[in-house]
């Protein structure tokens, strides 16, 4: 067997780089299905969260009807606020986690300040699902 002037042999040499191909695969395989679970919870919480906006959509359209006796131009306001809104939570359906926030990022390109003036807001709802989400996990299951 050649030895190196390092001392290591043709042979140990391929089992390094025999080592490092496995251990790269290794890591990619891991990377990947760590990608696809990051994905699919935020997905999840992203259905969640449009589900919470289409109930504002409604409780909005509720309002408007409530309204449109006594003051027809707010409960027509309210009404067309109440359509955005709907549409918002069309938008969050229909995109993935990753389209959603490349969108933020642009807005945030475009609107640094009002990102940094919307940055604490959404720090406290963000506290606010995770907590919940904690809370709901150490409550006892039910017998049934």
């Amino acid at each position: 067997m050649a030895e190196a002037p390092d001392g290591t042999t043709n042979t140990q040499r391929g089992l390094a780089n025999d080592m490092r191909d496995q251990l790269g695969a290794a890591v990619d395989e891991i990377k990947s299905t760590v990608g696809g679970k990051a994905e699919e919870v935020a997905t999840r919480g992203t259905r969640a969260g449009a589900d919470t906006v289409a109930a504002i959509g409604r409780a909005a359209e509720t309002l408007a009807t409530s309204l449109q006796d006594q003051s027809p131009a707010v409960a027509d306001y309210v009404r067309s606020t109440g359509a955005r809104i709907d549409r918002l939570a069309d938008d969050l359906r229909d995109k993935s986690a990753g389209e959603l926030l490349g969108m933020a990022t642009e807005f945030g390109k475009k609107q640094p300040l009002v990102l940094l003036a919307g940055a604490p807001v959404v720090g406290f709802a963000l506290s606010r699902v995770v907590k919940a989400g904690l809370a709901e996990s150490s409550e006892p299951p039910a017998d049934i």
